[in-house]
């Protein structure tokens, strides 16, 4: 005689204690499950033989229709029921499958029921399992007892029948990101747009966690004009949307930019700025043939030795120049370095570019 399908690859007999039989599910309740394990009678498997955790809530971890194995306890009770154990079944057969799932680095669920030095226990599989503190996760964990009562996906790292079982959460959450990492390269090209948070600043630029790796904006892609430090733009923690500047597959990197997904300044710099204005600009570079200076974020003028009121020498980054618009093209503006005159608010100022004034507007309100 065959049972059911839930049943199928067991032989059906009379069941008697210390049977392992398979049973599915017909009732949750608060202090334990029905299970359906085609005897005449259902079998009733306690709160406290479906999980070692006392805290264990039973309506929110089973479901109607799932399937067990379960250790039949007793054939009849004072009330004619059966009553069976997960746990037991579990301890039954978990020393085979927690071997075969070491061998093949196959993934199991455990429940974390203690806080021991060093680490946690874990219930998995009918066995006891030791996760050392520092392969609960990838990153440092502060405080154990968060993570009581908790169910885990596991790696076995070391195995010793019958002696120990030490197994790992950090080495699935590599896995899961190795595998996020090869479909992000896989998915991802040039050009496309990509949201992230900010995970690391170093001086060359920030790395942007992107949900399995991380993806690299240099500084000179995380703005228009000259910036020091990457904090002066973006922080760790910062979410951002970045367009994708090259993806290499073969190296596992993505390259990002801020700065493409900016107004280019350039845009409409004939537009803003014309022959014979007067503006305040700043010195960023300074160079043998002259300098350059910033009138805006992203837009630099340069100004020939030949334009300078001063020896090139007398020059230093940061410094507040005076200029006078020569020359505007769409990639190119000339400058020429002027006296400042008396009235400051008539020149306008290197941050704030909305307002042009021509040179001779200026002399009409001198004289």
């Amino acid at each position: 005689m065959r049972m059911n399908n839930f049943l199928e690859g067991y032989v059906f007999r009379p069941i008697k204690a210390g049977d392992i039989v398979k049973g599915k599910v017909v009732k949750v309740l608060e202090d334990g499950v029905v299970a359906d394990i085609g005897y005449k009678g259902e079998a009733f498997v306690p709160k406290e033989e479906l999980s070692l955790n006392p805290e264990f809530d039973v309506l929110s971890n089973f479901h109607e229709g799932e399937e067990l194995d379960l250790y039949i306890v007793m054939v009849e009770n004072e009330e004619g029921s059966v009553v069976a154990s997960k746990i037991k079944a579990e301890e039954k057969l978990g020393e085979e499958k927690i071997e075969k799932a070491y061998k093949n680095r196959e993934i199991v669920k455990g429940e974390v029921v203690k806080v021991v030095k060093g680490g946690v226990i874990a219930y998995s599989l009918g066995k006891r399992l030791f996760i050392p503190a520092s392969h609960l996760s990838t990153k440092r964990v502060e405080n154990l007892e968060e993570y009581l009562g908790k169910i885990l996906e596991l790696l076995i790292i070391e195995y010793v029948p019958g002696k120990k079982i030490i197994a790992s959460r950090k080495e699935v959450i590599k896995l899961e990101e190795e595998k996020m990492k090869a479909e992000l390269l896989e998915r991802l090209e040039e050009g496309d747009v990509i949201e992230g948070k900010v995970s690391r600043i170093i001086p060359k630029g920030a790395f942007v966690n992107l949900g399995g790796m991380d993806g690299f904006i240099p500084i000179g892609e995380l703005g228009y004009g000259r910036i020091k430090s990457p904090e002066e733009v973006i922080k760790p923690g910062d979410k951002v949307s970045a367009y994708v500047l090259k993806v290499d597959k073969k190296e596992g990197k993505i390259t990002l930019s801020l700065k493409k997904l900016l107004p280019n300044p350039w845009k409409n710099v004939k537009e803003k700025y014309h022959e014979g204005d007067i503006l305040k600009a700043k010195i960023t570079r300074i160079m043998p043939f002259g300098v350059f200076a910033e009138l805006e974020p992203g837009v630099e003028g340069l100004v020939h030795k030949n334009n300078l009121e001063k020896s090139i020498k007398s020059y230093s980054p940061e410094d507040i120049i005076t200029v006078e618009v020569l020359e505007v093209s769409s990639d190119r503006i000339s400058l020429k370095e002027v006296p400042p005159f008396e009235r400051e608010d008539d020149i306008k100022q290197t941050e704030y570019q909305e307002l042009t004034i021509n040179l001779g507007e200026i002399l009409k309100k001198k004289f």
